[in-house]
């Protein structure tokens, strides 16, 4: 059977630049035309992700924020989607601050709101500088800490038993999500309405919001620049993203009938 080809976005098949190269498009195009499904999970919101993704590598639902949502690639609506009850997120921000970090952001329906300049961590991403203790919201998305140095990783466990957090981009950034929420369920979810089996999932990625979909794929393949987190639960390790490690791995295994695995 074909595959679900699985591709994490940021270290994984974008370059540092933030683009695609022309080698990987060729290849993704390659495995599609033989009926292998690609589909695209990231940590970024759904404003945020289609802009990376090519039009004609679009047609299949979208994982966005880490799992917390799925979109539809052709309607843009949400599809599926695991919140953080507003309650929840002011205890996350009283936590936080007890730690003495300060610079908090907060994806509500596809916006975000911080209390900083987002700029040195989002680039230029719409953001709007608010109280967020006072927003009026019922559920958000989720929530990030950002920091120029090290998140303690203790905070982790200090988090409601409703959302979990993980520490991502050389531990600049706290991502917390709904505790039952992450790309691998996300994943399973698209995976069993298609009735396709684990073992025919390939996926790739770099980070540590990418360790239960490496983990648990029938194939799941860590890129060169991985943290060594990703790299030991992986059954293979390619190149790096910058050296396009994704279409390396697909025309020696996947492209190349005579070694398919």
């Amino acid at each position: 059977m074909n595959k679900i080809i699985v591709l994490d976005l940021d270290g994984t098949i974008l370059k540092k630049d933030k683009t695609m190269s022309e080698n990987t498009i060729n290849t993704l195009l390659q495995a599609k035309k033989e009926g292998n499904m690609i589909l695209f999970a990231t940590a970024r919101p759904q404003r945020d992700t289609f802009k990376y993704i090519p039009e004609f590598l679009r047609g299949n639902p979208v994982i966005c924020n880490n799992g917390a949502i799925i979109v539809s690639s052709k309607n843009f609506e949400v599809i599926y989607r695991k919140t953080i009850k507003r309650g929840d997120v002011l205890k996350i921000i009283d936590i936080i601050e007890s730690y003495n970090y300060k610079n908090i952001t907060i994806e509500v329906n596809d916006n975000m709101y911080s209390n900083f300049d987002t700029t040195p961590f989002f680039g230029n991403s719409k953001n709007e500088i608010r109280d967020l203790r006072k927003m009026v919201y019922e559920n958000a998305d989720k929530v990030i800490i950002c920091e120029e140095k090290t998140i303690d990783e203790k905070i982790l466990k200090q988090f409601p038993s409703t959302v979990k957090g993980m520490l991502t981009d050389s531990k600049t950034l706290c991502q917390i999500i709904n505790s039952s929420a992450s790309k691998w369920n996300a994943l399973i979810n698209i995976a069993r309405k298609l009735g396709v089996d684990n073992r025919n999932i390939i996926a790739f990625g770099d980070d540590v919001n990418d360790f239960d979909m490496i983990e648990n794929a029938g194939i799941g393949v860590a890129m060169g620049n991985a943290e060594n987190e990703i790299k030991n639960v992986a059954d293979y390790i390619t190149d790096t993203n910058e050296n396009d490690g994704v279409a390396k791995f697909l025309k020696e295994n996947i492209l190349n009938r005579t070694k398919c695995i």
